[in-house]
């Protein structure tokens, strides 16, 4: 079955200079060097996604100079190599596997996503193991059609996603006025599958759809869709557009007149670096989002927890921080045990049929494609704002702590 990437629609029609920006953060050189091992790390580090390309470095960062300290692999150091994947247009990722797998020969890729699309057809033909945590069932297609063998996603798709972010919400035990819910979605197909799968799962538990409305990114005048939405008197206000930009301005002036007794539900813009200040004012407490997968409670999360701290003097994002220091210690696991960076047919497999255990949870690929959603693998979180700060509720279905009674509004 085929499912239409929106995304791809909005890259096409996306103007801009293309600029070869291989930024270097581990060496000056970008040529191959027998010495290192070199890691291509195609990242959103401008545009929109930025905030969360910034976390990315950190993440990947923090796990390679740990690697590194420890004697890094094979007796070589790692040399991260970055380019600047932008508004994760196909001709950025096509640019990107030119520079860093034909001409730079990094060994591996790794990112927090990669365009949920584009990035499918620019790596597929590689041997080269990429992992990202884009999982969508567009990129499911694209990746069973294109017969790509060495992409995997460290998460589920977004669809599955959505139905559990509705069930974690009920299972909080918060009381609702009603069974009514409004959804607002971005175009991306991180978006889109998410609120499809947020819609399934409340229709299936009885609940009806009362406002459902796609909205394009740079959005910052919401009056007309709040009044719509107000008029439809939900329970439950989920939006999910991944433009943090765009979720402030939404906050702000729901704000101003909510819907008395609602849940609001920001999505994953919540839990990024972007959407910090806002939290930290106090402005959305109440307010609720979610994450693929993140630190978790055990000893492997806590190691993490404590390395970002001593790393970067402050606590690490519920976003893509974790996820990628997980994809690059499952890796280097996997190239260690292969015993050479260069056999791409051997470190697949061990990624492919290995489970690995790190800071998000066990990381089990089903088909070697992705990691389905458990408590026993990589649970998602439902996260709350409280008193400024970012609180994890559930955590699979684990409830966390008791949330606070939502804001009567």
């Amino acid at each position: 079955m085929t499912f239409k990437s929106k995304l791809s629609k909005r890259a096409v029609t996306t103007a801009f200079g293309l600029a070869l920006a291989c930024l270097n953060f581990g060496t000056s050189s970008s040529r191959a060097d027998d010495a290192t091992i070199p890691l291509g790390v195609p990242i959103p580090l401008t545009g929109p996604f930025a905030s969360d390309g910034q976390v990315m470095q950190k993440g990947i960062m923090l796990a390679v100079d740990e690697l590194n300290a420890n004697g890094g692999l094979l007796n070589k150091k790692i040399r991260p190599i970055t380019f600047d994947i932008g508004d994760l247009t196909p001709d950025k990722l096509q640019a990107a596997a030119s520079q860093l797998l034909d001409r730079d020969k990094v060994v591996a890729l790794i990112n927090g996503y990669g365009g949920m699309g584009p990035d499918i057809p620019a790596f597929c033909p590689y041997k080269q193991p990429y992992l990202n945590n884009d999982a969508t069932r567009h990129v499911m297609d694209l990746i069973n059609t294109q017969g790509c063998t060495s992409i995997f996603n460290m998460a589920d798709v977004s669809y599955t996603y959505g139905i559990e972010l509705f069930k974690q919400t009920l299972a909080t035990g918060r009381t609702f006025n009603n069974k009514k819910v409004a959804i607002l979605h971005g175009p991306y197909d991180f978006e889109v599958d998410s609120a499809e799968g947020f819609k399934k799962a409340a229709e299936e538990a009885g609940w009806s759809v009362g406002f459902e409305e796609e909205v394009p990114y740079g959005t910052n005048q919401w009056g007309a869709m709040l009044s719509r939405v107000s008029n439809a008197d939900p329970a439950i206000i989920y939006l999910e557009v991944l433009d943090p930009v765009a979720t402030s301005t939404f906050v702000s002036q729901y704000n101003a007149s909510p819907v008395k007794g609602a849940t609001l539900n920001i999505g994953y813009a919540l839990t990024t670096p972007a959407f910090a200040e806002l939290v930290k004012s106090g402005r959305v407490d109440g307010a609720m989002g979610w994450t693929p997968s993140a630190q978790i409670q055990s000893p492997e999360a806590q190691h993490f927890v404590d390395a970002w701290r001593k790393a970067y003097k402050e606590d690490p994002p519920y976003s893509i921080a974790a996820q990628v220091y997980d994809e690059v210690m499952v890796w280097a696991a996997a190239v260690k045990e292969a015993g050479d960076e260069n056999n791409f047919d051997k470190v697949v497999d061990i990624i492919k049929t290995t489970k690995r255990t790190g800071a998000t949870g066990t990381v089990a690929f089903n088909g070697g494609f992705f990691s389905p959603v458990s408590d026993a693998t990589q649970p998602s979180l439902l996260l709350e704002a409280r008193k400024g700060v970012v609180t994890p509720v559930l955590i699979g279905s684990k409830l966390v702590a008791s949330p606070e009674a939502a804001s009567s509004r």
